[in-house]
């Protein structure tokens, strides 16, 4: 998990439990805390599993990025040796630009 993440979720467990005192405090009865405890739950379960990583993805955009280079090498846009290369064309280069 990144740092934000787990700040976020400490926030979140802070809280809940900040929420809880209070509401023992000024006397709400503890049916409905649990009430509002099952409504909070999942909430937070789905916040944890969208902040998972996903290898698939991470995958096909790799694969998308490769697969976008060999098509502008093909047009000749972009050089075929190494993707941290920039092209040397310009605008300036391109026939179709008229000045």
């Amino acid at each position: 998990m990144e740092n934000y993440e787990i700040r976020n979720l400490i926030f979140a467990i802070f809280w809940s439990i900040v929420a809880g005192y209070n509401a023992r405090k000024i006397v709400y009865s503890g049916i409905l805390w649990f009430l509002v405890s099952i409504i909070y739950i999942p909430f937070a379960f789905l916040y944890l599993l969208a902040s998972l990583p996903d290898k698939n993805l991470d995958k096909r955009r790799k694969q998308e990025m490769l697969l976008l280079q060999k098509q502008l090498a093909q047009r000749g846009y972009a050089p075929t040796d190494s993707s941290s290369d920039i092209s040397h064309q310009t605008i300036s280069d391109d026939p179709t630009i008229r000045s």
